[in-house]
């Protein structure tokens, strides 16, 4: 009889064991924080030491941010290649609630951008967060930099680059509770007879990834496909592009930045843009966003 009793009872400790265990994940309360901050810790660490080497992560250049304002935030996800990232001319400084979000920790907006691969320069996520804040939009601007530079949209829709983003995004969601777009810039290491060619089947291979993961946000498509001399304006591309804002509801019109190839809007290697540049860009975005 004691031994029926002493089973009956270890039963019942596994059963309301495994039912919190399930509840807590869940409805997220107790001790949902505590695993999920040693989990995040852990790939913490994981980024510096296995998956995503290469990214900037030093830390000890940028200014952490304990807490923000309880005002209108606005965060955005960005992502793409050299131009998504710190690859333009620097000498921008934020003046408003601009930060950026890396590894779990916020930190005050500062080129080069964090994570954005190796980029020492500058990039235009600054002065949009600024033009964003001074419109009224938001009180504070959140980025989260995942793109890398020359990467082809078939790289970017798989491996460590696709779960870079998605790391951060579900960092986003927990901690700021949404994401209210993906800043998409990429097209010039696809302007080539055989890119071109694959372009929409690639892009529609990466929503469809997205969208197997409950990634549902907007993404902002830039229209993209000048770099140089050696990348002239590719019209079928910017179709391409176009037509995939037109196809899928979830994909908005971003810039067209096949319209800023004038020398005063790049930097000498003329792919890269220039300060004036990235205020015509940033202004894009702008009213991108807007609509």
């Amino acid at each position: 009889m004691k031994n029926r009793i002493h089973y009956i009872k270890i039963f019942v400790l596994i059963t309301i064991t495994f039912l919190f265990g399930v509840s807590t994940g869940r409805y997220k309360h107790f001790p949902y924080d505590i695993l999920y901050f040693l989990r995040y810790n852990q790939r913490r660490i994981e980024y510096f030491q296995n998956d995503y080497k290469g990214r900037n992560f030093n830390l000890n250049n940028y200014e952490e941010v304990k807490s923000i304002e309880n005002g209108k935030i606005g965060v955005f996800l960005t992502y793409g290649q050299s131009n998504s990232v710190s690859s333009g001319e620097p000498g921008y400084f934020v003046k408003n609630n601009v930060y950026q979000y890396s590894s779990g920790t916020l930190f005050k907006y500062k080129d080069p951008v964090l994570s954005g691969s190796l980029g020492l320069g500058g990039s235009v996520w600054g002065i949009l967060g600024d033009k964003l804040i001074s419109k009224g939009l938001f009180d504070e601007v959140i980025f989260s930099n995942c793109g890398w530079g020359g990467r082809k949209i078939s790289e970017l829709n798989k491996g460590h680059y696709f779960n870079f983003l998605v790391e951060n995004y579900n960092s986003l969601i927990y901690r700021f509770g949404k994401v209210d777009g993906i800043l998409f810039h990429q097209g010039e290491s696809d302007n080539n007879p055989n890119g071109t060619k694959n372009y929409y089947k690639n892009f529609v291979d990466f929503l469809n990834k997205l969208k197997d993961l409950n990634i549902n946000t907007p993404i902002y498509l830039s229209r993209v496909s000048y770099c140089g001399d050696k990348y002239p304006k590719n019209e079928e591309l910017i179709s391409i592009q176009n037509k995939i804002v037109e196809d899928f509801e979830n994909v908005k019109f971003g810039p067209n930045t096949d319209l800023l190839i004038e020398d005063i809007y790049r930097t000498p290697d003329k792919c890269h843009f220039s300060l004036l540049g990235f205020d015509k860009f940033s202004d894009m975005w702008v009213e991108s966003i807007i609509k």
